[in-house]
């Protein structure tokens, strides 16, 4: 399953969840942001917002709010897509945790 994102850049850029994925939580998905190999940089240069802590020069995130991939979008917690997807927790660009709803 893929969720297209716009990105001012040109990149190909969604959020993906395989198909056969088992919930985290009871309607709760692990996805992760995929970027056409043209366009690798936009999420090497991804900002990420949040609150850390640096440990011998290891930077440890505590929450992570939003990341913001060169050339857009910003994805933040609470965010929604489609009218049936919100963000619940950002791990990482590779671990995004997406509510479901039901819309029965």
């Amino acid at each position: 399953m893929r969720i297209k994102l716009n990105n001012r850049d040109g990149a190909s850029l969604y959020l993906y969840r395989n198909d056969e994925a088992e919930p985290i939580e009871s309607n709760i998905y692990e996805w992760e942001l995929i970027v056409d190999s043209k366009h690798k940089y936009v999420l090497e240069f991804c900002r990420v917002i949040g609150q850390y802590q640096v440990e011998n020069d290891t930077v440890n995130w505590d929450v992570i709010e939003a990341i913001d991939p060169s050339g857009g979008p910003m994805l933040s917690l609470g965010d929604e897509f489609e009218n049936k997807y919100k963000i619940v927790k950002i791990n990482s660009a590779k671990s995004i945790w997406l509510s479901e709803r039901n819309n029965d």
